[in-house]
């Protein structure tokens, strides 16, 4: 039963906001270090990696130029997002956090990258220097072994940039995609704000898993105006939560999209933090932070960890930087800013201003300060070389890293004995032994989450009602709202947030009502879900599930009953579960939650009352092997979820004409199994292809493909497709029994090929 009760609140009140600060900082490095928050090496790692930071990107600049080659033949290819000018945040976020905490990142977050891994690496023991290093027997001091890891963290770096296998991502990423999981970077993101939803994932799955790290979600100023990142605000913001995730979202506000202006064109506020009162009554604690002064920033960021840490978050805080180049090197920039405005901004160039705090606090001299951004200069450049002269990846090897293609075997201890509110429900089995499709669903899910304490569950309506088909009822009853909890109807949020939890070490399983509603999710699931494990070069492991459902024949329309599977089966990296019986529905259910590759289980909705024999002792059903649901001799039908039922029907009607037809449910689309489905028409010499989408485009013309280039030579009849009309699905009940696949259709085509 819910908590709250929801009560008119109708009387006559005034709405208040409170207040965002702004530039609230009047510090320095010299009181700073007076006071104890700063040492003078602190301080001098944080101008060193500023320097690091610009002497990366203008690295590029000047390879974009002709003014530097690494080696004689090389040409520079790829994006050039640079932030220079942005340094300032970067640094001071990264100064602020513990070395194991989370970062995401942006198409611009070169200097993201940087920043993170060289305060990870500073923060690391001797053991965990050696295990970067690759070397668990390296010897030296901790200093000398910090001195190899940094180099060795320029090295990886430039690599990715270059494409190369020695790269933090194999190259598979390149510099728009960067990613380094052993210190906590979760990647950057070549979608402006396609990182949102992961960040308020990461955070709320390292909440859930008591690790005491707090996420950053570092994002530039174009993507406050895309709907995920709102989508996200509110997901991190929810009130059910009880405890704030731990999550910060860092806008640096370099003041141009691309080109749009973000004060006085493309948005309706003076300032981005305003957008924080939005979500919450602490309106996310924001606030707007002079984006140039490194220090200012690192103390922001430092209140905001604090804030994270204590599960007071979320936090929005809003960085005024800009960026010296234009979107990128092929960008001039004189179309949309003038001269004067960059000379402004440069005048507060944060290197400077910082190099004159080190100045004023006696912490280095001006010569000490030229010979630092020499050797840095000098180390990049060196880098550079390194990475121009090592191997590219094979192209032998271009598939390795797509799939992990490894499951959860054994839970760890700590997750092994998740605490029950009480045991979970067990559906009643008939005198056959058989229980509903959806009682097979809710029973999987169950099963999972006693058997680990990391598998949560969330989606629309989920939760206290148990689901739009009911097919979750009973769960909260059993695990509570830590685990089983509705969220807003906020797809795209859905999905994102369990990217974020999956790659932190949740195995969220996350509910999208309909098919239909994918769209709305689809750069998350094609561009996030589909993607993180390959564009960074194959060390992510992302264990989720979406849940979702297809229809037709309930008069439900062109928005609630499409059959959009192929949609799913276009991005690799997913796979993609489509069981027709209560059994295959328990048992690759099952399968789908310990596997460690992202999974879209698509369940059909007038299956959810069918009953079937399902055991209730425990049983997994592997990916990729087709059942042959019948068997024959004369023609081959294939066929998946409802359509396997239509498909026996019409098995049925021809036999009763002497006609065997071997009816093949591949169960899974993604990887299916094309040797049972050759082997059968190698046997019938016909095949038959039975599916509920329209025909254009459908997933049938995959399967009809593949059964052409195996299975040419044993054909002896064009393979057909029985599918739907290229039209969306009608309302009309008479429309739309002629729109779907009947047992009489297939049947009538059954008997067209074999004639010929």
């Amino acid at each position: 039963m819910r908590e709250l009760d929801v009560l008119p609140r109708c009387e006559a009140e005034t709405l208040r906001f409170g207040e965002i600060p702004k530039c609230r900082y009047a510090g320095s490095l010299r009181a700073e270090i007076a006071a104890g928050r700063l040492t003078p090496q602190a301080a001098r790692e944080m101008l060193e990696t500023m320097f690091l930071v610009r002497a990366f990107e203008s690295l590029i600049v000047d390879m974009k130029n002709n003014k530097f080659k690494p080696a004689p033949d090389f040409k520079f290819v790829g994006a050039t997002h640079l932030s220079i000018g942005q340094e300032a945040v970067a640094v001071g976020v990264m100064a602020a956090l513990h070395g194991d905490d989370y970062i995401t990142s942006s198409h611009r977050g070169h200097g993201h990258s940087i920043a993170k891994g060289a305060y990870a690496l500073r923060a690391m023991d001797e053991a965990q220097l050696k295990n970067f290093l690759g070397d668990p027997n390296a010897s030296g001091t901790r200093e000398e072994l910090l001195d190899r890891a940094m180099a060795l963290h320029r090295f990886k770096t430039v690599a990715e940039l270059f494409g190369k296998e020695a790269g933090y991502c194999r190259g598979r990423g390149g510099g728009m995609h960067i990613a380094d999981f052993n210190v906590g970077h979760l990647g950057a993101n070549a979608i402006v704000g396609g990182s949102c939803a992961i960040a308020a994932g990461a955070a709320f799955g390292a909440q859930r898993l008591g690790e005491g790290k707090i996420c950053v979600g570092l994002i530039g100023d174009g993507a406050t105006n895309n709907g995920i990142f709102h989508e996200a605000c509110n997901f991190a913001a929810m009130e059910q939560f009880k405890r704030g995730i731990p999550l910060t979202f860092v806008i640096e506000n370099n003041q141009y999209g691309m080109t749009g202006q973000q004060c006085g064109e493309v948005t309706g506020v003076d300032y981005l933090a305003r957008r924080g009162a939005a979500y919450n009554a602490e309106m996310m604690h924001a606030e707007v932070v002079d984006g140039m002064n490194v220090l200012a920033v690192w103390d922001a960021m430092l209140r905001a960890a604090e804030t994270c840490r204590n599960d007071q978050g979320p936090v929005l805080l809003e960085a005024l930087c800009y960026r010296y180049y234009g979107h990128s090197l092929s960008d001039n920039r004189t179309t949309y800013r003038t001269q004067e405005e960059e000379e402004a901004w440069r005048a507060r160039d944060p290197i400077r201003a910082f190099s004159r705090e080190i100045l004023d606090a006696g912490v280095m001299t001006e010569a000490e300060i030229a010979a630092l951004e020499q050797q840095v200069t000098e180390q990049m450049r060196q880098a550079a070389i390194d990475a121009a002269a090592s191997p590219d990846p094979d192209p032998a090897q271009i598939e390795e890293g797509l799939f992990s293609n490894t499951s959860c075997e054994e839970v760890p201890a700590r997750f092994k004995s998740p605490k029950l509110l009480e045991e979970p429900r067990r559906a009643r089995r008939d005198g056959q032994g058989r229980i509903l499709y959806r009682h097979a669903v809710a029973e999987a899910l169950a099963e999972e989450m006693a058997r680990d304490e990391r598998v949560v569950f969330y989606g629309e309506d989920v939760a206290d009602y148990g689901g739009a088909f009911q097919a979750t009822v009973g769960l909260i009853s059993a695990f509570g709202r830590e685990r089983v909890f509705n969220t807003a109807i906020s797809e795209a949020a859905i999905v994102g947030t369990a990217v974020g939890a999956a790659m932190v070490g949740l195995r969220p399983v996350c509910e999208i009502m309909y098919i239909d509603f994918m769209g709305l999710t689809m750069d998350q699931t094609g561009n996030q879900a589909a993607k993180v494990r390959y564009m960074f070069g194959g060390k992510a492991l992302v264990p989720m599930v979406v849940r979702t459902t297809v229809g037709g024949g309930k008069g439900y329309a062109g928005q609630h009953s499409q059959s959009l599977e192929a949609m799913c089966t276009m991005f690799p990296g997913l796979k993609v579960v489509m069981p027709s019986t209560a059994y295959d529905a328990k048992g690759l259910l099952k399968t789908a939650i310990r596997d460690n590759d992202p999974v879209i289980f698509i369940e059909h909705q007038l299956l959810y009352t069918e009953k079937g024999v399902v055991p209730e002792e425990e049983y997994l059903i592997p990916f990729g092997q087709a059942n042959i649901r019948r068997e024959g001799k004369d023609l081959t039908i294939v066929a998946y979820s409802r359509m396997v039922d239509v498909a026996l029907a019409a098995a049925e009607l021809l036999a009763a004409e002497g006609i065997e037809a071997e009816v093949i449910d591949p169960r899974t689309l993604i990887p299916f199994d094309y040797d049972a489905v050759t082997t059968s028409v190698q046997k019938t010499g016909r095949a038959l292809l039975v599916c509920q989408a329209p025909e254009t485009g459908c997933f049938a013309e995959h399967i009809a493909y593949q059964v052409q280039k195996r299975a040419w030579g044993s054909l002896k009849a064009p393979v057909r497709i029985v599918a739907a009309y290229n039209v969306p699905p009608p309302m009309s009940q008479v429309l739309e029994m002629e729109n779907l696949p009947t047992p009489e259709k297939v049947a009538r085509n059954a008997r067209e090929i074999l004639a010929m």
